[in-house]
């Protein structure tokens, strides 16, 4: 992470601060906005309404919302103490603000880390970084010397908290002779002067230097008892509850799906709780390391249930993670990682309106020669829905037969033959295909009863329909590309497709009932086509009934959203295709 601040103290003498650099890859939900500054959290308000914060040796404060900052000494010997960059801040109801955080200037571990460690010649004593805590009692304008809390090597510490009865709860961690990190908590009853040391939560797997129970996240219940959220490589965040802060109990997994990385929790103005995390990322549903997503929630039940994540910040080619919040004032939240540089702030009121889209992976553009599908959204990649689309099925396929050729995913949601047209040369033609499989017919044969007025035809006439193909056909053929053209798959009645097109000329009451009005007329009429154009024809429609019976399933289940195959569905084009796209490969000179 680039520390900006401690790389320029003239400027910080001024009072200025350095911006940093913009950082292309890195997004930020739609009604978010960029922090004026450059360093992470945690921060608190002061007294008299100034941001507080600190750096590696030193205290910073902002008394104009973050745009300049100004510096004061952490520590009387520098030399001795260098504040982590995983750390927590915390002020208290009478005043006093206390850090925490690990003392690089006491780091002691082997030349690798990773080699020598568990091994039967190697200590986990071997490995110090201890943490401690530094107190101001005026704001932060002065600070007394550092207590040292623990000794053992603590890899984060980013939570500490203030219970209603005054007790000061702070959440560490310690390698534990099993050879992972568990967690440890410390609890001090004189605002930080002295600590007594708590249970330690270690839920038994892993040996290596990120394995454990770790990176633990408290909050306090209504009911004052504790809540705490943990770090596991379960695939899911863990939990355990307390009365005190010493004894804990309940240590179990949660329904909260994570990556291996830490949550932070607070407790908001508004009275609910918020939890920032690396959920999966939404293009990559199964991962357990991508940090690619920040994701918020709230709980208005006090931790028991969850508001459905909102991606925050995004960054498709790093991680933005290790986040810290602070609520700046009721409802508006200042939010900074560690990892990904993430600077942002957001009203809670503001998180619902609009989202960053998931991610599509960019694919250059594909080889001459190659096969190009051509569709609407039975056809595009479907990231976090779909594990594998057909085109990627027969390029495994293709694989396997020995058959490398360029493989390129034309395929746009909502598209018809109308659309498909129109971005043929750009989107298909431009790429110098020798086979072009083409599957259009569901949009185009839509009656959008839900408009106002409700529309009484098909999108795209059914004769335009296809003349589109006849036109995309001869234009392929006069680049000498093969054309394969498919049918549809078949449509089956939802709740939801019932709402919005369950009334004339469509009849909800029919398993074909979205079907029979239009769509089963325009497959046909594409047999025909195919049939006096002498082109191959992949009969997707018709093969569904067979291929779901063979698999002990329905065709409805094969389709469950009522129009997009499932990966069964797409398993079976990929089938049906393979041999096709062989053959016109070969019959082109491949």
């Amino acid at each position: 992470m680039k520390r900006f601040l401690s790389l320029a103290p003239c400027f910080l003498a001024l009072g200025l601060t350095l911006l940093p650099a913009a950082k292309a890859a890195l997004q930020l939900h739609p009604a978010a906005s960029a922090l004026p500054f450059s360093h992470q959290g945690p921060f608190v308000s002061t007294a008299d309404g100034s941001v507080l914060g600190v750096e590696a040796k030193d205290a910073l404060r902002s008394n104009d919302d973050g745009r300049t900052w100004n510096k004061t000494p952490l520590f009387a010997d520098p030399a001795k103490f260098t504040v982590s960059n995983e750390r927590a801040l915390l002020r208290t109801r009478e005043g006093v603000i206390i850090s925490a955080w690990m003392n690089l200037a006491e780091k002691q571990a082997p030349a690798n880390i990773r080699e020598r460690w568990g091994r039967s010649d190697a200590s986990v004593h071997d490995f110090i970084l201890p943490t401690y805590t530094c107190r101001s009692i005026d704001d932060g304008k002065t600070w007394e010397t550092p207590v040292k809390v623990n000794q053992p090597w603590c890899g984060c510490i980013h939570s500490i908290i203030q219970m209603k009865n005054g007790r000061v709860v702070l959440v560490g961690q310690e390698v534990i002779p099993a050879w992972r990190h568990a967690t440890v908590v410390f609890v001090s009853d004189d605002l930080g002067r002295t600590w007594q040391r708590g249970d330690t939560l270690d839920y038994g797997v892993g040996n290596h230097d990120h394995a454990g129970s770790i990176e633990g996240s408290v909050v306090e219940r209504k009911d004052g008892s504790l809540y705490m959220l943990m770090r596991t490589e379960s695939g899911f965040l863990w939990e355990a509850t307390s009365r005190d802060g010493l004894k804990w109990e309940g240590l179990k997994q949660t329904t909260i799906r994570s990556v291996t990385c830490c949550a932070q929790v607070t407790r908001l103005a508004d009275g609910r709780i918020a939890m920032l995390w690396n959920a999966p990322p939404r293009h990559l549903p199964t991962s357990g390391s991508s940090r690619a997503e920040l994701s918020l929630a709230l709980s208005d039940d006090e931790a028991v249930t969850w508001s459905q994540p909102v991606v925050v910040a995004a960054d498709y080619s790093g991680r933005a993670a290790y986040p810290y919040f602070y609520e700046r004032k009721p409802g508006e939240l200042w939010i900074t990682t560690m990892y990904g540089d993430v600077r942002m702030k957001i009203n809670v009121a503001d998180v619902g309106k609009g989202k960053i889209p998931v991610f599509v992976k960019p694919r250059p553009d594909p080889a001459p020669g190659g096969v190009v599908f051509f569709g609407a959204s039975t056809t595009a990649f479907r990231p976090g829905v779909v594990r594998q689309v057909f085109s990627e099925r027969v390029a495994e396929k293709l694989a396997q037969h020995g058959v490398r050729v360029s493989i390129h995913n034309a395929g746009v949601g909502g598209n018809s033959s109308r659309h498909a047209l129109e971005r043929f040369q750009r989107d298909v033609l431009r790429h110098k295909p020798r086979v072009i499989v083409m599957q259009f017919g569901i949009n185009d044969s839509a009656v959008d009863v839900w408009k106002s007025p409700p529309a009484t035809a098909p999108r795209v006439p059914l004769a335009e329909y296809i003349q589109n193909f006849r036109s995309m056909i001869a234009a392929a053929q006069q680049q000498n590309a093969k054309v394969i053209l498919m049918t549809t798959n078949p449509v089956r009645w939802t709740q939801k497709l019932k709402e919005v097109y369950g009334k004339p000329p469509y009849n909800p009451e029919a398993e074909d009932g979205f079907e029979a009005p239009n769509l089963l007329a325009y497959n046909e009429a594409l047999r025909q086509l195919a049939l006096e154009l002498n082109r191959p024809l992949v009969d997707v429609h018709a093969a569904y009934p067979g291929f779901a019976a063979k698999n002990n399933t329905n065709v409805k289940d094969l389709v469950p959203d009522g129009m997009h195959p499932n990966d069964l569905g797409h398993q079976l084009v990929a089938e049906l295709l393979t041999p096709v796209v062989i053959q016109e490969l070969q019959s082109a000179g491949k």
